[in-house]
């Protein structure tokens, strides 16, 4: 390429830096993949760390089984014996809880654990179950059994005890049936045929990870939960009817009816998907370093266009010619600013990361353009050019709900600065190659 063509020509110059910065998205896409590769990272040793804790836990039950028994005859006159489940879920449950948290550590990242000493207690009642009445079902009253269903039985901490109208029953390891429930605990009750309504009770001593949820069996529901944690977010089917957070922690009530769900009170066998309706709390940490790193790195395109665009606009006013060399390298420092902002946010926290990161990219770039430059006004120019920039993408990151209007009105203005700075200017001499 001929060196004076390319000094002289405005038009070949905006193509190459044009060029240049959809090349620079080759890097910049490298970067994000960096980031998610660091982030699935952290979630492999938070899940390092839950599994020998406890997972996220989901509390299911109890739900009472009676098998059904009844006879079929084929075209032959065979009778076959078959057993159904009829699922009868709590008339009543209240559950409440408390969680103690504690963050351990796995290498640099964090993983939030809890201890949940869980109460819960209801009524059953099976007065007026219509399949109980039918003819040729016969209920199998000695085979009935109960289940709670825990989604992690490794956080289980003490025996399980179950009060059934007043009469202490132990728990066994393991489902009878995984009609509605794949992992917890069974209980085996005696039920006597005359009595329609039963109460119970029982405790739970239980670790989990980042997450705790219910399912609302009972035909009313409430679940309370208070814990230390400071940071929760309420997830599921259901938000808390109250809720209280403070720098002390937080507490929640959910109250919830048989109508607001999906599945009647009772039904044979796996007619019924109970797992839709989970809700309860998600305790967050209180910064992701890797969500903040990741949307930061979405704005590169804008970042590297609009730093381009201000050292074109010194070319077009004042009689410097940058080489596209210059602005290759320029380009990849400011790439190289999401991998710093990266590498030091797993070890100083965002805000802090993305200061240092800010300051070190600002201050290399402008001792840069003033060296190629020789002139103090373009590497002054560039510098509140990019100290405005990150300051700008510093305040939309801070303010998600707002960003899109934030960033709409700050590239106005920002067109608005280049029109009146370019008002007056002779594209025509200036394609020439003459500056006026």
């Amino acid at each position: 390429m001929n060196d004076s063509k390319l000094k002289t020509s405005i038009l070949l110059r905006m193509f190459l830096v044009a060029t240049q910065t959809l090349l620079l998205l080759i890097p910049t896409a490298i970067v994000e993949s960096l980031i998610n590769e660091r982030s699935q990272r952290r979630d492999s040793a938070i899940s390092e760390v839950s599994e020998k804790w406890g997972a996220p836990q989901t509390i299911t039950g109890p739900i009472l089984t009676i098998p059904l028994k009844r006879t079929v005859q084929d075209d032959k006159g065979k009778e076959t014996v078959l057993v159904d489940n009829l699922n009868i879920l709590p008339d009543s449950l209240a559950i409440q809880g408390e969680l103690t948290t504690e963050v351990r550590y796995r290498g640099i990242y964090e993983a939030i654990l809890y201890n949940g000493n869980l109460k819960i207690a209801g009524t059953l009642n099976i007065a007026d179950i219509p399949q109980l009445d039918q003819v040729g079902l016969k209920p199998q009253w000695n085979g009935a059994f109960l289940t709670i269903g825990i989604s992690d039985l490794r956080g289980i901490k003490e025996d399980v005890w179950f009060i059934f109208n007043d009469a202490p029953i132990s728990a066994h390891a393991g489902v009878q049936s995984d009609d509605l429930i794949r992992s917890g605990i069974t209980i085996l009750p005696r039920l006597d045929p005359a009595l329609k309504k039963y109460a119970f009770q029982f405790s739970l001593n239980l670790n989990g990870s980042s997450e705790l949820h219910f399912t609302p069996l009972g035909k009313h529901t409430e679940v309370s939960l208070k814990s230390s944690w400071t940071s929760p977010s309420f997830a599921g089917a259901f938000l808390p009817d109250r809720r209280e957070i403070d720098q002390h922690g937080f507490s929640a009530h959910w109250s919830i009816l048989e109508l607001n769900r999906n599945f009647p009170q009772h039904w044979i066998n796996n007619r019924h998907d109970v797992s839709q309706s989970t809700f309860g709390v998600r305790l967050l940490q209180t910064v992701d370093e890797y969500q903040k790193t990741v949307r930061t790195a979405q704005y590169a395109i804008l970042i590297i266009a609009l730093t381009f665009l201000a050292f074109f606009l010194c070319e077009v006013l004042s009689p410097e010619v940058l080489h596209p060399i210059h602005y290759s390298l320029i380009g990849l420092s400011l790439v190289l600013f999401y991998l710093l902002v990266l590498s030091f946010s797993e070890h100083f926290g965002f805000d802090l990361a993305y200061l240092l990161s800010a300051l070190a990219v600002l201050i290399l770039i402008s001792m840069y353009s003033k060296a190629v430059t020789s002139q103090s006004r373009t590497s002054s120019i560039v510098g509140v050019v990019l100290l405005a920039l990150y300051a700008f993408l510093y305040v939309v990151l801070q303010i998600e709900d707002y960003a899109l209007i934030i960033g709409s009105v700050g590239l106005l203005l920002i067109l608005a600065i280049v029109m009146y700075l370019t008002r007056k200017v002779d594209w025509f001499s200036v394609s020439n190659g003459e500056k006026k």
